[in-house]
């Protein structure tokens, strides 16, 4: 696997076209949102209904997708507590599906946000090579590897993002665990915003989320806010 560079340039001009449509109150919702989740991980995780509703990618998961992974889902808990260096190992060794991996990731980066990272569907897809960290790396054919080596240049990447982003002084409202995750998040709805007014008029481009909502989507901090309002209301 070749070398993993993150092309400062490209995540600059992502950045500053995201950075205006952003303002400080959004940042700081976001970072109170991400800190939450650090602090109250464990119990969220082994709550049996909300640990799947508030990960998008299995938030609306069919029951019988869900049960035939209990038992793996059962040992990724567990590791993700005692044993989190095992979680993608795992993963591997029961051939997760993609929605698993984004699941336990989910968990394990929210639980050690400064070792490991998020591998959601936008920050990057193995079956057609799109996402966040396809647009800002340098070489693209670093990211053709197989799983358990290509979580770890996801990995890599939110640590370059996150020392790029510090050497620039940007994105200074989010805690450093969390930088390279908003950051990330930030270049992909550009993206998409970018990829939806080529395609569409501007009558549907006007009914477009506001650019703050997407990105927030993208983190999954509605789905988050969601179960913390749930949470308190029945106790």
């Amino acid at each position: 696997m070749n070398t993993l560079v993150i092309d400062a340039e490209a995540m600059a001009e992502f950045l500053d076209k995201a950075e205006s449509f952003i303002s400080e109150t959004d940042f700081r919702g976001w970072n109170n949102v991400l800190i939450t989740r650090s602090q109250s991980v464990m119990t969220a995780l082994y709550d049996d209904v909300y640990c799947w509703r508030v990960v998008p990618a299995t938030a609306r998961i069919k029951p019988e997708q869900h049960g035939l992974w209990i038992e793996t889902e059962q040992q990724i808990r567990k590791a993700v507590e005692h044993r989190p260096n095992q979680v993608v190992d795992i993963l591997v060794q029961n051939q997760a599906p993609a929605w698993l991996w984004e699941w336990a990731t989910f968990w394990l980066a929210n639980s050690y946000p400064d070792d490991y990272v998020w591998w959601s569907r936008w920050m990057y897809r193995a079956d057609s090579q799109t996402g966040a960290v396809a647009l800002i790396v340098s070489d693209p054919s670093c990211l053709k590897t197989d799983l358990r080596n290509l979580y770890g240049a996801m990995n890599q990447a939110g640590q370059f993002t996150e020392q790029i982003l510090d050497g620039w002084h940007r994105l200074s409202w989010i805690d450093t665990p969390y930088r390279h995750l908003v950051a990330l998040a930030m270049v992909y709805a550009v993206y998409l915003f970018t990829m939806t007014s080529w395609r569409l008029t501007d009558e549907f481009t006007q009914v477009l989320p506001p650019f703050p909502k997407v990105v927030a989507s993208l983190l999954g901090i509605p789905r988050w806010e969601g179960y913390v309002v749930a949470k308190s209301k029945s106790h």
